[in-house]
């Protein structure tokens, strides 16, 4: 599915920590408690580089290249669950998580995708949201709706929910969702303007 892609050095970041056919992953910094560094690799052609933050419990992504600032997290790992199904154990990423960022690497891949080949698509999901919460909150704003309490838990959820309807993906963290969709109307709104509709050509002739 992904292509290896070859990290440049840099001041920061002398080497390739972790090298796979799905990602390369250069580490800044390393703890017993988990890691944090850059991940780089790419998805038909287009090369992609993200912030991640690894824990026993917990992995975070964001986007630094091309959709800088979209980011997604693991579901949150429980006490129980620690250990055997850990994404970070004994100094070392875990095989649950290395599958991890590959499922946080398709969260981004996805919103890349519908960004650039389904824009229509893209806002009519999130109009259908938006219709939703306005019904119950006159007040909120088109492109704004708050990030905490009851009203982004419903938003979040629906939109999550249409994603998965209309194009069968279920994306991780639903209110990172929310977060990321607002995020990208407001960063890239050339990409929402459509070409007006071509006029049709008069079956007259004036003399």
């Amino acid at each position: 599915m992904f292509v290896q892609h070859t990290i440049a050095s840099s001041p920061i970041v002398s080497q390739v920590n972790k090298s796979t056919a799905d990602f390369d992953l250069t580490i800044v910094s390393k703890s017993p408690e988990g890691i944090k560094g850059k991940i780089l690799f790419q998805y038909l052609q287009q090369s992609f580089q993200a912030s991640i933050e690894i824990s026993s419990n917990v992995i975070k992504i964001k986007c630094q290249y091309p959709l800088e600032g979209i980011s997604s997290t693991s579901p949150l790992l429980t006490f129980d669950a620690l250990n055997a199904h850990s994404y970070f154990y004994k100094g070392a990423i875990t095989k649950n998580g290395n599958q991890q960022i590959v499922w946080l690497m398709l969260d981004l891949i996805h919103l890349y995708n519908l960004l650039r080949l389904k824009p229509a698509t893209f806002l009519e999901i999130y109009r259908e949201t938006y219709a939703l919460i306005k019904s119950q909150n006159e007040h909120v704003v088109f492109g704004n709706i708050p990030l905490e309490g009851v009203v982004a838990k419903t938003a979040a959820a629906s939109l999550a929910h249409k994603m998965k309807l209309k194009h069968k993906y279920v994306f991780c963290n639903p209110m990172h969702l929310l977060a990321n969709v607002q995020h990208i109307l407001s960063s890239y709104p050339q990409q929402f303007l459509l070409p007006l509709p071509l006029q049709p050509k008069p079956d007259y002739v004036l003399s």
